[in-house]
């Protein structure tokens, strides 16, 4: 993998910021999950040895934020799903990015599920959510991707 392909990720990342934001309407939202699975799929294959294009972790962090704003529970799986795909996804990828809807609905919501992945789910929420606070975390997003 070249640097090439690593800096066009960077600017398509940057690019996708600057058109959208990290807060977008809900007509949007359908795209941004798109392009999270699609990304999701990319980075999955790409360890897998099936694919030849990673995905873009900064793309997804920031598709992640945004879904993280729209809040809408069922995207934690989304989200989760992005995260696990390769340790590079797991670092861009905030774990608290899946609690959008908050840290009680979320689990209700996962919890109801009674998956393997929805175990897994919990257990990493449990591992942030004593110093998870929305309003600082929102703050915090803002102030690194330096957003007004």
């Amino acid at each position: 993998m070249g640097m090439d392909i690593i800096g066009q990720h960077e600017r398509d990342a940057d690019e996708y910021l600057a058109a959208h934001g990290l807060r977008v309407d809900a007509g949007r939202v359908p795209v941004v999950r798109d392009i999270l699975i699609r990304e999701t799929r990319h980075e999955a294959d790409f360890y897998a040895g099936t694919g030849t294009v990673p995905g873009n972790t900064q793309l997804m962090r920031i598709c992640a934020v945004q879904l993280w704003h729209a809040g809408a529970v069922e995207d934690a799986l989304l989200v989760s799903r992005a995260r696990g795909t390769s340790m590079d996804a797991t670092g861009a990828i905030d774990a608290e990015l899946m609690l959008g809807a908050g840290v009680a609905r979320t689990q209700e919501y996962v919890g109801a599920l009674h998956t393997d992945e929805a175990r897994e789910i919990l257990d990493e929420i449990a591992w942030v959510q004593e110093s998870y606070d929305a309003g600082r975390y929102a703050a915090f997003l803002d102030e690194y991707y330096r957003v007004a």
